[in-house]
């Protein structure tokens, strides 16, 4: 900076600190950086969602998913499942890529529904259920391909809409930094959403007429 460029920096200074009421905008205005990053207003923007198509195979990173429909029933029979609950159910053909076996309920990630729909404080599916034996899925194994019903408990869609949102979140094999040599599949900022068709209730699934 030359001479002449300094004495008008600090003249222009010297204006800005000549009376308190400049001085506390000057305060203001250096403030307004910092309050704004604390806030995350300087945090770069999660990517928008890619829309994707029923039937349309999506790689999520620990599965490979084929999105086909869903419903809702209060007919779902597996076991121990509660009699008369009403499920909203998300059916797909899901593929394990990874070299580990995956719980599709519980911590799992990838697979949500609009958060005014299911009725439990977790956001995962409750229970995942093969289509093929109508039993529960358990751990997804390595390399293995299985149709499933993914459902969650709702007291609502007493009136079911024509589409329903399924969001698919990409997720990457993690190391843990609590806990030295743990790894799991944790959900990155990428997703993509599906409207799923409404359809009808698997047969497998559900309990026997009397």
């Amino acid at each position: 900076m030359t001479e002449a460029g300094r004495i008008t920096a600090r003249a222009a200074l010297a204006f800005l600190l000549a009376t308190w009421p400049r001085r506390l905008l000057l305060a203001l205005l250096l403030l307004v950086p910092v309050v704004v990053a604390a806030s995350g207003g300087l945090r770069v923007a999660d990517p928008p969602p890619l829309t994707v198509a029923p039937e349309v195979v999506t790689d999520t990173g620990a599965y490979r998913v084929v999105p086909r429909h869903y419903f809702v029933s209060d007919r779902v029979d597996a076991g121990s499942l509660d009699e008369g609950v009403r499920w909203v159910g998300a059916v797909a053909q899901i593929t394990n890529q990874g070299s580990e076996p995956i719980s599709v309920t519980g911590s799992d990630e990838t697979f949500r529904l609009p958060v005014d729909v299911p009725d439990d404080d977790l956001d995962a599916p409750y229970e995942v259920l093969r289509l093929d034996t109508g039993s529960r899925l358990g751990s997804a194994q390595p390399g293995v391909t299985y149709e499933v019903a993914l459902l969650w408990r709702t007291t609502g869609l007493e009136d079911p809409p024509p589409a329903l949102t399924l969001t698919l979140h990409e997720t990457a094999w993690t190391r843990w930094n609590i806990e030295a040599g743990f790894s799991s599949w944790r959900a990155t900022a990428h997703r993509s959403e599906v409207d799923l068709p409404l359809g009808e209730a698997p047969a497998s699934i559900l309990e026997e007429d009397e």
